[in-house]
């Protein structure tokens, strides 16, 4: 079961990666539980290294969102109900390309941009241009004496490599998913409410 509950990372990694149209409000989210259980007191922990400031930043919006979904932060490992682990990860540069095509003037056998005194060739080229990313990725696995009860994982991507403007969007993606099973890769749109600055995830149509 542990084994079949760490498999969904990099399967849903191989998906996002094949997804070129996603944008960085779009969290690709896979989930499994083995359990339903309800919510209750856990002790939270990484096994990613990083700096401690920033990961006591990340641990505050995980235990924000936790709450909501009935569990208790207790710093007490003895004393608490649930072991969650909370892992972190940056991946790339990957470079995308796309190809298109482009309209060619037969007066200097190039790609141009508009008309030339009115006339537009019949003849087209393909045109390449590239691009760069990253992929995000926070993995949530909720353990109780040793043994698997649920975990959750967001991928997303993302221009830059800063791992800070882009958790908030991880955490509110898989919020709606802990303990539960999607069955699939689900893609949850996240937007940021200019007025009281609250992350609000909404299931995305692709």
């Amino acid at each position: 079961m542990y084994r079949k509950i760490l498999m969904i990372s990099s399967f849903s990694l191989i998906l996002l990666q094949g997804c070129s149209a996603l944008n960085s409000q779009v969290v690709a989210v896979d989930s499994y539980s083995t359990m339903q259980m309800s919510g209750g007191t856990y002790y939270l922990s990484t096994r990613t290294p990083g700096l401690q400031l920033q990961q006591q930043s990340f641990e505050i919006m995980l235990q924000n969102m936790l709450s909501t979904k009935g569990y208790t932060r207790t710093f007490s490992p003895q004393n608490s109900m649930y072991n969650i682990v909370y892992n972190y990860s940056i991946r790339g540069p990957y470079t995308n390309f796309e190809s298109y095509p482009v309209p060619v003037n037969p007066w200097w056998n190039g790609p141009y941009d508009g008309i030339y005194n009115g006339f537009y060739g019949d003849m087209w080229a393909n045109s390449i241009s590239a691009s760069t990313y990253f992929v995000k990725r926070l993995e949530l696995s909720a353990y109780n004496k040793n043994s698997a009860v649920w975990q959750v994982v967001g991928s997303l991507k993302s221009e830059d490599g800063n791992l800070r403007t882009s958790f908030p969007y991880l955490v509110s993606g898989i919020s709606n998913y802990i303990n539960t099973n999607s069955n699939k890769i689900i893609y949850v749109n996240v937007n940021q409410d200019s007025k009281t600055g609250q992350y609000i995830a909404t299931q995305s149509n692709f």
